[in-house]
């Protein structure tokens, strides 16, 4: 392990010696943490390193076996989040914890309302500062929206507008980009600067290396619950970072594509148009006149900025979305619009981006999980469900000791591929992929990348979206660029790079271009 002369005097907290053990696992083995005053403190790991629960210690929401926590070289106790925040400690939590039900404004003062003559709410004070928060954040957005009616990305932008408003002297980033736009991502990037200019002190955790590397001042890396690297910003490369988190050096993993895609053309669409959004949304519809094709074993991207439709795409085709026109065929076969059920039965299934709301059942077992998709259509037994359960465990690589084990109990990266082993038991022929590795490693990423090249080899043809241009690049054999819901532009691998698909799927630019960028409506593969 690698050692950095910090100084003591710029340390504002620090975690010594941290232990936490679970039964028959020990997450924390000795860990200590310096974290420095007004600096991006990157603490980066695998899936099951270590680093949640070490960051739920600092939030006062996990306490630990053995060890002690240090502000300011004076010892705290925090026995529970309040705790925490009354020392100046905030953390934005990857699995979001918005109140869908309640407005923005509400989410933002949840449990820490204003009020007038200690009776009524303060809603005018609670809508100007929420306003203020997110204005602040680059991000403006009705308050008197419920938060239930935003992307995801637009919920993680109010929790961290929630967490800005507290005050925070020193705030926990978990995975906060990961389902931004490039341009939120920036735009999250520029606050993060503006905080440390104003003495705020951050602590980021992400799975984008060009993001760490980009954003980071000091490194701290976790593998199996123990420290194995610390590093100033010029000392730390993607090389470094690589093989201290996963004990390898980078290039282990094969990232290029290994198949090429038949003739035969299995999806379909043709003129897809969606009802006119609402509320904060562009009046136009979220998805307008939009025709592609996918042929047999094609991998197809299809890339856009937060709010270009790509979700709602994605959704429509698996009849979560009514359409308002346009044909959907699979094989040939139209099928039912709006209609979840016709759908499967076509052989089209869908992945969704958010995996704890919209994808796993926390409180069931690994085997139930991967087999709720057969409930909609197969009769199986106990037997042929766990046989079946098994064998996909197996060919997805699952670290699971036991099947019967609650879901809950694997690593991101683990759950992310139970629910892809459940898309795969209705034996799909196109497979819907909303952000595929969301929230994973990179080394989870990597292997859940050679499994739908593998998949896609077998025959399985693969829509996926994307925020990342890298992942993109990575695994498509052809991307559709979605603009303001309109298809601008089309790209053949060969044809990929970071300037082009970025342009096409910026409003300006993409108008800009005109023709230059836009392919021929209706084109297809």
């Amino acid at each position: 392990m690698s050692q950095v002369n910090q100084p003591a005097a710029e340390v504002i907290l620090e975690a010594c010696n941290i232990t936490k053990r679970y039964p028959g696992n020990v997450a924390l083995d000795c860990v200590t943490f310096r974290v420095y005053r007004g600096q991006v403190n990157v603490l980066i790991g695998e899936n099951g390193a270590g680093k949640s629960t070490l960051m739920r210690i600092l939030a006062g929401a996990e306490k630990a076996d053995e060890g002690t926590l240090l502000l300011e070289g004076r010892p705290v106790a925090l026995h529970a989040p309040r705790d925490a925040a009354a020392i100046g400690i905030s953390i934005v939590y990857q699995e979001l914890l918005a109140l869908t039900n309640l407005k923005i404004s509400e989410n933002i003062f949840a449990g820490r309302e204003l009020c007038r003559a200690a009776l009524f709410v303060d809603q005018e004070t609670q809508d100007q500062r929420s306003t203020a928060a997110l204005n602040h954040l680059r991000k403006p957005m009705d308050v008197s929206i419920e938060t239930g009616r935003l992307s995801l990305g637009c919920r993680q932008v109010v929790e961290i507008a929630r967490a800005l408003d507290q005050g925070s002297r020193i705030l926990i980033l978990d995975e906060p980009t990961s389902a931004l736009s490039a341009s939120e991502a920036e735009s999250l990037f520029e606050v993060i600067a503006d905080l440390k200019r104003a003495g705020v002190t951050i602590i980021y955790i992400s799975h984008r290396l060009h993001e760490l590397l980009h954003l980071g001042d000091r490194f701290t890396v976790l593998r199996s619950g123990r420290v194995v690297g610390e590093a100033i910003r010029a000392d730390a490369t993607r090389a470094w970072i690589v093989e201290r988190m996963s004990g390898r050096k980078e290039g282990a993993h094969d990232t290029s594509s290994t198949s090429s895609p038949t003739r035969t053309v299995v999806l379909t669409v043709s003129g897809l148009t969606l009802p006119g959004s609402v509320g904060d949304e562009a009046a136009q519809a979220p998805v307008h006149d939009v025709s592609f094709s996918v042929r047999e074993g094609e991998i197809l991207g299809v890339y856009g900025l937060l709010g270009a439709g790509r979700t709602e795409l994605l959704e429509a085709l698996a009849g979560l979305r009514p359409i308002a026109s346009g044909v959907v065929a699979v094989r040939g076969r139209k099928i039912r619009t709006g209609n979840v059920r016709d759908a499967l039965r076509a052989g089209m299934v869908l992945m969704p981006e958010d995996r704890q709301r919209d994808g796993l059942f926390p409180e069931l077992s690994i085997r139930e999980n991967v087999v709720m998709a057969a409930k909609t259509g197969l009769f199986l037994s106990r037997d042929e469900e766990t046989e079946r359960a098994c064998k996909l465990v197996a060919q997805l690589h699952i670290a699971a000791k036991d099947v019967e084990l609650p879901v809950t109990t694997l690593s991101g990266g683990n759950q992310q591929k139970v629910l892809l082993a459940r898309c795969l038991m209705c034996s799909p022929s196109v497979l819907l992929m909303d952000e595929p590795t969301r929230g994973v490693d990179v080394s989870a990423k990597a292997e859940i990348y050679g499994i739908l090249r593998e998949l896609a080899a077998k025959g399985l043809s693969i829509v996926f979206t994307s925020s990342e241009i890298e992942e993109t690049q990575a695994l498509a054999h052809r991307v559709l660029v979605l603009c303001q819901g309109r298809i601008s532009a089309e790209f053949a691998r060969d044809q990929l790079s970071d300037d082009g698909l970025f342009a096409a799927a910026s409003p300006s630019v993409a108008a800009a271009a005109g023709a230059a960028l836009a392919r021929p409506p209706g084109g297809t593969a």
